[in-house]
């Protein structure tokens, strides 16, 4: 078998995957390095207890790593390690010259992995939607994460306290203040969800849809409560989550990488 890294360095976190060829064996997350620890930095050493126990057998400091980042002060603790290789663009068409690396490949995997045309919905600090037929992007939107939503309601008022989100569906009609913040942001996030994907099936009636990020489990397993309905249970068939669209789209273009070689 053939094993390999994939690394991702988002905003908050390092995301990692274990994969022997094509198969995902593996995921596991690390948090963002200070400085101080930066310095020699060595693989292994980011891990510590964190490792999966599977890797402990792996020739760690030999292991390929393919990676991508959104933090560039992040991604020069690495830079002293050359057996990394940084992913800076990917083969999909259409694409404007500031679009966030993470967005185009999670499109991009969600496309080789599913097929298209496809829409992939990102919940994490912002709420992202980024819809792509034929290999090329066809346009998306860029609005608050739940908790981004739910910060501003509390930080930019005198009164308003700051709220969790609620675990389940809230009930519309609130009568106290933190279940009305409750219900006014998980239900406007949840019509603003549903409208975009009224949209993009609109042009493409059987288009897959994917729900992905730390919060898209949750926004998922919500708007199936919302709007499941036996006249739409066609379509909520292909509403899926899947939090690993960014491996499959480093998984994808390692492929293509290695056929060119």
């Amino acid at each position: 078998m053939s094993d390999w890294l994939a690394l991702v360095i988002g905003n908050t976190r390092w995301h990692w995957a274990w994969f022997q060829n094509n198969q995902l064996k593996q995921v596991w997350h690390t948090d963002h390095l200070t400085k101080q620890v930066a310095s020699n930095l060595e693989i292994h050493s980011i891990w510590a207890d964190q490792v999966p126990p599977q890797l402990l057998n792996l020739s760690i400091e030999t292991t390929r790593i393919w990676a991508v980042s959104v933090v560039p002060d992040q991604t020069q603790t690495l830079a002293h390690i050359p057996r990394i290789r940084w992913i800076n663009q990917i083969p999909l068409r259409g694409v404007y010259d500031t679009m966030g690396l993470d967005r185009v490949l999670s499109l991009w995997g969600a496309g080789q992995q599913y097929g298209w045309p496809i829409l992939v919905i990102d919940g994490g600090t912002a709420l992202t939607f980024t819809a792509g037929a034929d290999s090329e992007f066809m346009g998306g939107a860029i609005a608050l994460g739940v908790r981004s939503h739910l910060s501003a309601l509390h930080h930019y008022t005198a009164a308003l306290p700051k709220v969790d989100a609620p675990i389940d569906l809230p009930y519309h009609w609130a009568t106290n203040t933190s279940s009305a913040i409750q219900s006014g942001v998980i239900h406007t996030i949840l019509a603003s969800i549903h409208q975009f994907i009224y949209s993009w099936r609109q042009r493409y009636h059987e288009a897959t849809i994917l729900f992905t990020g730390g919060d898209g489990k949750y926004l998922h397993r919500l708007y199936l409560q919302q709007f499941q309905t036996e006249q739409n249970q066609a379509q909520m068939n292909r509403t899926w989550f899947d939090p690993n669209l960014m491996f499959w789209g480093i998984s994808a273009y390692r492929n293509d990488e290695t056929r060119l070689l």
